[in-house]
C-alpha cells in the first residue's frame, strides 16, 4: 500500500509489503511518483484517473499486473489517495492461457457415467458446441462406442493418453489426442481433468502413409520396375535394389550390390553419354537416361533409368534413389520401324486411298491421291485446317467425328463433302484412326471418292420411293375413284335442278337434298386434295432440304396412302402422343414410314384382318429430346440368322418380283443421315418391331402470321389482284372471297403488270406456273414494295428451277385446291409484311 498526492502522483508513504514487491527502499519509493511505476506502453491511459488493473514495473525490470484499489483521503489537507496493489500476475496467466487455449480442458466427476462438470471455451470451440450443452451430461455421450470401450483409467495421480473420435453436431467425426489425469485423491478436486486437442489431421495423415506404405510393399514387390538407391561416390555402388532385378538382368541383389559393379557393366559405347547425364543429376537434381546393360547370360538389355539424387540440409550429396525398367523390345520396335518406314511411305505414296494426316485439326501429311483428288499440291495442303477442306454446313459433323477418334480412336466417318480448289463439292467416306506421326498423337484420315456412288444412291432413293407409289398406285386410285364418284353425281344432280329449283318449278331435290349433296361434295374433294398432296410430297425427287417437321402429321399421310394395302391385311392400331418436332425433310421422313407400313402389310397374308395388327406409336423419349415412333405387326416375322443384314443394300427376304431389298437400307441411310437411329426386332411367327428415334429440332421461326384472324378487320378496304391461267379458279376465288375483298382477275400474268402500273393493289395472288411469263418472271419485273405484296399460288413446283426459287424467296405461298382461310391467312400475312419497312 501507499500514499499519494492526487494531483501530482507523488508517493508520500509505502508500506513494507510495497517495498518487497517492486524492490525499491521506502526512500527510494517516497522519491517517486505513481507514473513511474507504469509499464511506459500504459502511462498514457493514466492521466485522469487510475485504473483497477494494470501493468507496473519492478526495479529489476520485471512486468507485473497488479489490481488497483482506491481510496480518495485528505492528507496534510491536501487531496490524496490510499492505493492497494494486489500483484494477480500467476492467476492473470493461468486464467488467460486457459480461455485462449487452442487446446481444450474438461473436468470429469468420477460417478460412474463421467459426468462433466467443466469445459473451458477452447474446449467449446473444439466441439463446436457451448458448454451448458455438455456439462451435467455424461461425458462419453459425443465419443465414438469403438473408442470408448479401448479406454481404461490410470491409477490415482498419474496420467494417461489415449485418441478417440468425437462427433460434431454437423454429423462429422473429429480425432482428439486426450491427456487425462486421475486427482480424484486430491481435496479439492476430486475428479479427472483432461487436455485434449485436435489431432484429425495427424491421424488422417498416418492412416494415409500406413495405405501408401502397404500399397509401396505391393509395388516394389509387383512392379516390373527395379528400384535401387547408390552411394554418390565411388563407382556409385547400390546401397539396395529390389529382388526383381534377377528377373530383369539375371543377376541377383547380392552381385548387383558389389563395389563398380553397375559402372563396369555398362556397354562401351553409352559409357560417355550416361557419364554426360551423371554430370545432369548432380547438377540439377534429378534425370532420365537410357543405356545397355550387360545381362548374366552375356547379352545386353536397353533400361531407361529415372533417377533422384538425395542431399543434406546442407546440400551434400547424401544418396542416389531411382528406378529403371527394361525397354529392350521397344527399342528393337522402334528400330524395325525405322527400317519398313521408306517401305510404308512408299506404298502410302502409291495407294488410291485419300490419305490426310492432321495434328490438332492442323495438316502435316497429305498424299498424291489427296493432292489430286483435291486438285492441290501437297505443299499448299500441310499447315492449312483440316476445316478448311469442309463446308461450313459440314463442320458439326467433321468436329463430332474428331471427338469421337479422340475418345475411342476409330471412326467410321459417314459421307462427308470437302471442297476442291475450284470450289466444287466431292462426296467423300472413310474412316479416322488415331496413331503416332514423327512421335506426336495425330489423326489419320484415310477416304475414298464416293461422289458418284452418292448420286446413285440419291437417284435409287428417288426410285424406290416411285416403286413405294407404284406399288400403291391400285389404292390410291381406289381412294381417289371413291370420293370422286359421289362428287361428279352429286354436282351432275345439283346441275340438272338448279335452273328449275331457282325458278320454283318441281324438282327432284328439296333445298335440304341440295345442302347435303354439297356437303358431301365439299367432303369428297377434300379427300382427294388430302391424297394429291400426300402424293406430290413423297415424290418430291431432289428435295433434300430439312426443316422443323411434326411428326404425327406425316405419320397420318403415310398411313392414308397404305390404307387400301393394310386394310385387307390388318386392323391399324394407332398410338399417338405428344412428340417434339425433328429436324428431318418431309418427302424422305414419309418415305421411311411408307416402306416400314408396307413391309409390315406384306409380312401378314391376306384374308384375316380381323386377326392382325399393325401397331403404329409415336411419342417422346423421358427428358422430351428425341421423338420415337414404332411400327410393330403380328405377321411371319424375320429369321434370327439374317435379321442382322436386312439393312444391307439389295437384302430381302421377299420373293422375287416383290421387292428389290433397297427398301429398308434407303430407310437406315434417311434416318442415320437426319442424326437418328433405326433398331428392330422380332420374333419368327409372331411379328416384328420397328423403333425409330429421331433427336428433337432446335427453335423453330414463329410464324409471324399465327394469330392473324381468318377475316381481315377491314378487309372491305382490301383490293386484291390474282393472276391464274385457269380462268375457273379466279372466278371461284373471286366468289368465295366476296364481299370481304375486292378481286381483280387476270389469266395473263403481262395484264397483271399492266393493272399494276394504273392501280394500287393491297395483295397480289399469282399462280407459280404459267404459259408466257410464269410467277417467278412476273415477281422479279416487280418493284420491291410490290414484290412484297405476292402470295404465291401452286398445284405442285415440278421443275427445278421452280424448287430452287421457292426455296429461295420468302414470300408465302398457298397450294391448291385452298381453302378459304388459308387464303384470308396470306392475304393479311403480305398486308403486314409490306407495311414493314423493309426490302425485297
Amino acid at each position: 500500500m501507499w500514499v499519494c498526492d492526487r494531483t501530482t502522483l507523488a508517493i508520500r508513504i509505502a508500506n513494507d509489503a510495497a517495498c518487497r514487491l517492486y524492490g525499491w527502499t521506502r526512500e527510494e519509493l517516497c522519491a517517486m511518483t505513481l507514473a513511474q511505476l507504469w509499464d511506459p506502453d500504459d502511462a498514457g491511459a493514466i492521466a485522469s484517473t487510475i485504473p483497477r488493473l494494470a501493468r507496473h514495473i519492478t526495479r529489476g525490470g520485471a512486468v507485473i499486473r497488479v489490481e488497483l484499489d482506491t481510496i480518495e483521503v485528505e492528507h496534510d489537507g491536501t487531496p490524496a489517495a490510499i492505493i492497494t496493489a494486489t500483484e494477480i500476475t500467476a492467476t492473470w496467466m493461468q486464467r488467460f492461457a486457459i480461455e485462449k487455449s487452442v487446446e481444450g480442458m474438461a473436468v470429469i466427476d468420477c460417478d460412474p457415467d463421467y459426468t462433466l462438470r467443466y469445459l473451458s471455451p477452447g474446449a467449446e470451440r473444439l466441439l463446436r458446441r457451448p458448454a451448458a450443452e455438455l456439462v451435467g451430461k455424461p461425458s462419453m455421450l459425443i465419443a465414438h462406442p469403438d473408442d470408448v470401450r479401448g479406454i481404461a483409467l490410470a491409477p490415482p495421480g498419474e496420467s494417461f493418453e489415449h485418441v478417440t473420435r468425437v462427433q460434431l453436431p454437423d454429423g462429422s467425426w473429429r480425432w482428439l489426442a486426450t491427456l487425462a489425469t486421475d486427482l480424484r485423491n486430491e481435496p479439492g478436486i476430486r475428479a479427472i481433468v483432461t487436455n485434449f486437442r485436435d489431432v484429425t489431421r495427424r491421424v488422417e495423415a498416418e492412416h494415409a502413409l500406413h495405405d501408401a506404405n502397404r500399397r509401396l510393399e505391393f509395388l516394389l514387390s509387383a512392379s516390373s520396375a527395379v528400384t535401387y538407391s547408390a552411394a554418390p561416390v565411388g563407382g556409385f555402388t547400390a546401397t539396395y535394389i529390389s529382388a526383381n532385378v534377377r528377373d530383369m538382368l539375371g543377376w541377383s541383389a547380392a552381385e548387383y550390390g558389389a563395389p563398380r559393379f553397375w559402372r563396369d557393366h555398362l556397354h562401351p559405347d553409352d559409357r560417355d553419354a550416361v557419364e554426360t547425364h551423371v554430370a545432369q543429376l548432380f547438377a540439377t537434381g534429378s534425370d532420365t537416361f537410357e543405356y545397355r546393360f550387360a545381362h548374366a547370360d552375356g547379352g545386353y538389355r536397353w533400361l531407361f533409368d529415372c533417377v533422384r539424387l538425395v542431399r543434406d540440409a546442407d546440400g551434400t550429396p547424401r544418396e542416389i534413389v531411382g528406378h529403371f525398367t527394361d525397354v529392350s523390345e521397344r527399342h528393337h520396335a522402334e528400330e524395325s520401324l525405322r527400317r519398313s518406314e521408306a517401305n510404308f511411305r512408299t506404298l502410302i505414296e502409291r495407294s488410291p486411298t485419300v490419305t490426310i494426316v492432321h495434328v490438332d485439326g492442323v495438316i502435316a501429311y497429305v498424299n498424291p491421291a489427296a493432292c489430286a483428288l483435291l486438285d492441290y499440291d501437297a505443299s499448299e495442303m500441310i499447315g492449312r485446317h483440316i476445316l478448311d477442306c469442309v463446308p461450313p454446313d459440314d463442320h458439326a459433323i467433321a468436329l463430332a467425328s474428331l471427338a469421337s477418334t479422340a475418345r475411342g480412336g476409330h471412326t467410321r466417318t459417314g459421307p462427308l463433302r470437302i471442297r476442291r480448289r475450284d470450289g466444287r463439292y466431292v462426296t467423300v467416306d472413310g474412316e479416322a484412326l488415331r496413331l503416332a506421326f514423327d512421335g506426336k498423337p495425330a489423326h489419320v484420315v484415310l477416304a475414298r471418292d464416293v461422289t458418284e456412288r452418292s448420286e446413285l444412291f440419291t437417284r435409287m432413293a428417288v426410285a424406290d420411293r416411285m416403286v413405294s407409289v407404284g406399288t400403291l398406285a391400285a389404292g390410291v386410285a381406289h381412294e381417289i375413284n371413291n370420293p370422286l364418284a359421289f362428287v361428279v353425281s352429286n354436282l351432275a344432280l345439283i346441275a340438272d335442278d338448279l335452273p328449275r329449283l331457282l325458278a320454283g318449278e318441281p324438282t327432284r331435290l328439296g333445298r335440304a337434298d341440295v345442302e347435303q349433296l354439297l356437303v358431301d361434295a365439299r367432303e369428297g374433294a377434300a379427300r382427294v386434295s388430302a391424297i394429291v398432296r400426300d402424293l406430290r410430297a413423297l415424290a418430291r425427287p431432289d428435295d433434300i432440304t430439312t426443316a422443323a417437321v411434326d411428326v404425327a402429321k406425316v405419320l397420318a399421310s403415310s398411313i392414308r396412302m397404305t390404307a387400301n394395302e393394310l386394310r385387307h391385311r390388318a386392323r391399324v392400331i394407332e398410338h399417338i402422343e405428344q412428340a417434339p418436332l425433328v429436324e428431318a425433310n418431309e418427302s424422305r421422313l414419309g418415305q421411311v414410314f411408307l416402306n416400314l407400313l408396307v413391309n409390315a402389310a406384306q409380312a401378314i397374308p391376306e384374308g384375316r384382318a380381323a386377326q392382325n395388327e399393325v401397331r403404329v406409336r409415336l411419342g417422346a423419349n423421358a427428358d422430351g429430346t428425341s421423338a420415337i415412333v414404332e411400327i410393330e405387326d403380328t405377321g411371319i416375322g424375320i429369321p434370327s440368322h439374317v435379321i442382322g443384314r436386312i439393312f444391307d443394300p439389295f437384302f430381302t427376304t421377299k420373293p422375287v418380283g416383290v421387292g428389290v431389298g433397297l427398301g429398308l437400307a434407303i430407310s437406315h441411310q434417311i434416318i442415320t443421315s437426319l442424326g437418328g437411329d433405326i433398331a428392330v426386332t422380332s420374333t419368327p411367327g409372331q411379328g416384328a418391331s420397328f423403333r425409330i428415334t429421331l433427336p428433337a429440332a432446335g427453335a423453330t421461326r414463329g410464324d409471324a402470321v399465327a394469330n392473324l384472324p381468318e377475316r381481315a378487320a377491314e378487309a372491305s378496304a382490301t383490293r386484291v389482284l390474282m393472276i391464274d391461267d385457269e380462268a375457273a379458279v379466279g372466278r371461284s376465288t373471286r366468289a368465295l372471297l366476296a364481299p370481304d375483298y375486292e378481286i381483280t382477275t387476270v389469266t395473263r400474268a403481262a395484264d397483271g403488270l399492266r393493272l399494276l402500273a394504273h392501280g394500287g393493289y393491297d395483295a397480289i395472288l399469282c399462280d407459280l406456273m404459267m404459259p408466257e411469263m410464269t410467277g417467278m418472271e412476273f415477281w422479279q419485273r416487280l418493284e420491291p414494295a410490290l414484290a412484297r405484296r405476292v402470295v404465291f399460288l401452286t398445284g405442285g413446283a415440278f421443275t427445278e428451277q421452280a424448287r430452287a426459287f421457292l426455296a429461295q424467296v420468302t414470300q408465302p405461298r398457298v397450294e391448291k385446291p385452298f381453302r378459304e382461310h388459308e387464303l384470308r391467312r396470306a392475304i393479311e400475312q403480305v398486308r403486314a409484311i409490306s407495311a414493314a419497312p423493309s426490302g425485297r
